[in-house]
């Protein structure tokens, strides 16, 4: 777990999420929803502009993912799709296509990252939860895909990882898991 910025970010369940989501300010708690629900890094989101978010996906583009090699197209939860149509109707109602999606206190410039994990990390103490960050997203995401038993490679597809190497380290084994393990093993 991850504790004064060492370790590893802590994998939350569907109620933790819902609890820490309504504790963040509206701004923020859109862009967690959009970590949450797409495993898109931090700084991907931060620099996600309105010309690359589609009617049910959103364009990670190449310039704004790790490693800057490949776009990926993910598709958005109906839940994620209605709730950044309705952020748009509030921060961009020019439906100007080169805003910044989460945009910042300055104009043209986007929201900064230490923004957004200060007031993640604010909402986490107001609700003691530890070991939480912004790639707590992420890890919960890509784990619960995995226990809901979608394939490997779709996951891959999501997180753009380069390999399930890189992928499998994201994913966090449950205790129960384990067992189920040892009890269907022959």
């Amino acid at each position: 777990m991850k504790k004064d910025r060492y370790g590893r970010a802590r994998v939350l369940t569907t109620a933790e999420l819902d609890l820490l989501l309504e504790e963040l300010p509206e701004n923020h708690r859109v862009l967690a929803m959009l970590l949450r629900r797409t495993a898109a890094r931090v700084s991907e989101g931060l620099q996600l502009k309105w010309r690359y978010v589609g009617d049910g996906y959103v364009l990670l583009t190449a310039p704004t993912t790790k490693g800057g090699r490949k776009t990926r197209t993910v598709p958005l939860h109906p839940e994620l799709d209605a709730t950044l149509k309705a952020w748009a109707r509030v921060v961009n109602p020019d439906k100007n296509p080169d805003q910044w999606v989460f945009p910042g206190r300055n104009p043209g410039e986007h929201m900064t990252r230490r923004g957004f994990d200060h007031a993640l990390r604010k909402a986490a103490d107001r609700i003691g939860m530890v070991g939480v960050s912004t790639h707590t997203f992420r890890r919960s995401f890509l784990t619960a895909s995995s226990e809901a038993g979608q394939p490997l490679r779709a996951i891959q597809s999501i997180s753009g990882h380069s390999s399930l190497t890189m992928l499998a380290a994201y994913i966090e084994v449950s205790d129960q898991a384990k067992n189920n393990c040892v009890l269907a093993g022959a």
